[in-house]
């Protein structure tokens, strides 16, 4: 059985004493669920929210990664530094990036091969516009950024992975997915991770919704 996974985004926002804030909320929640729960802090507090959550069940990751090593890329974070600071999961393909910083699908694999190279399970973000949706093409644009996204890598590798559904219309935008609209895609993708990896893949992977919802 899929373990459940709650995966929490601070984008460019927190302070250190959110981290004592959080934990306070968090730690008797832990007690009453079995859930996975991955915090991404901006990569300043990576390190003090490392050893802030040492004895819990809560883990770390970025929010992005470049896809080399090391290099003459100012301003950027490698899988190493980021394995240095503690960090556990990174998430790779955000819409924010794709968009603002124009990364292609093609980088976002680089990303997810060096992640997983350094031990680091990568959150492979994939998602359509609000133009692609009303066009009727979402799911091909779907289909194709997760294609590129896991084709090709070992079985074990794909498995590492965990897959982010967020329609890019339902972020921020005061739009929701219905549940409809969000099992229907998450079923597509299933699907098509048995078609591109295996039945065993397409089984056990996590996917996970990452748009707004209503309370």
């Amino acid at each position: 059985m899929r373990a459940k996974l709650i995966a929490a985004n601070w984008k460019m926002n927190g302070s250190f004493a959110l981290i004592d804030e959080m934990l306070k909320v968090l730690s008797p929640l832990l007690e009453k669920t079995s859930c996975e729960v991955v915090i991404f802090p901006p990569d300043v507090f990576l390190f003090s929210l490392k050893k802030a959550i040492e004895g819990t069940r809560i883990e770390v990751g970025a929010q992005n990664v470049h896809s080399e090593t090391s290099g003459a890329f100012t301003g950027e974070t490698s899988a190493p530094l980021l394995q240095a600071c503690g960090a556990q999961w990174c998430i790779v393909g955000h819409s924010e990036r794709r968009m603002l910083f124009g990364e292609t699908d093609e980088f976002i694999r680089g990303k997810t091969e060096t992640l997983l190279r350094h031990g680091i399970r990568p959150i492979l973000c994939i998602g359509e516009t609000l133009e692609q949706r009303e066009s009727g093409n979402h799911e091909e644009v779907v289909v194709a950024q997760l294609g590129k996204g896991l084709s090709g890598l070992a079985a074990d590798d794909q498995l590492r992975c965990v897959v982010a559904y967020e329609p890019i219309w339902a972020i921020g935008t005061g739009k929701t997915a219905t549940p409809e609209q969000a099992n229907s895609m998450h079923r597509i993708i299933r699907k098509e991770l048995e078609s591109l990896a295996s039945s065993e893949v397409a089984d056990k992977m996590q996917i996970l919704y990452g748009g707004s919802v209503n309370a």
